[in-house]
């Protein structure tokens, strides 16, 4: 019972610090893990984001160390190249989230937001994208193997560290009180 107190002073202290963006209020995220496990899925989402980003602070690679156990359909493998191609396309990611074409769901998966864009670009955008989000699920689903958790709730963190590193407009799907369902806001 006060692991579950410690995770919800946590969590309400994340949503309570949320309202400084320009959103109408703070981010609400319902995740129901104990704080040790919550606290290294965050730091394996801010590391692997920091590679991709290009913002390692300490030069380490390894996300997934030799040693652990991991799901067969899921190597430490197949996550690396996930971020390299993650790595690979993130200027493309911005350039779309940054015009306002794209935004980011509550699984932490990009989405269009803007329709009647030329065939070409929709196309390319669209591709752009369902190649992103493959490569985030193989990231998502290692990262939840790798921790014992539920990988809705590595989505979740993964969206708050997402949300966290976007420049102000970037679409987001967020909940909303006053609706009482998930809408499209820009930070």
């Amino acid at each position: 019972m006060k692991r579950i107190f410690v995770a919800f002073l946590l969590l309400a202290a994340i949503g309570c610090a949320r309202v400084q963006h320009r959103v109408s209020g703070p981010i609400k995220v319902d995740i129901n893990m104990r704080v040790d496990v919550y606290q290294h899925v965050v730091e394996d989402a801010r590391s692997i984001e920091d590679r991709i980003y290009n913002e390692e602070k300490d030069g380490s690679n390894l996300i997934f160390a030799s040693g652990v156990a991991y799901a067969e359909e899921v190597s430490s493998v197949e996550v690396d190249a996930a971020i390299k191609r993650r790595k690979e396309r993130v200027v493309n990611i911005m350039r779309y989230l940054d015009r306002g074409y794209i935004g980011e769901n509550r699984e932490a998966h990009l989405e269009m937001v803007v329709r009647g864009l030329p065939s070409n670009l929709d196309k390319e955008i669209k591709r752009t994208i369902k190649e992103e989000n493959r490569d985030r699920e193989i990231i998502h689903r290692a990262t939840a193997k790798k921790r014992g958790v539920d990988v809705s709730d590595v989505r979740k963190v993964f969206f708050e560290e997402h949300y966290k590193r976007a420049t102000a407009g970037a679409w987001f799907e967020i909940y909303s009180e006053k609706e009482g369902k998930y809408v499209w806001k820009r930070k």
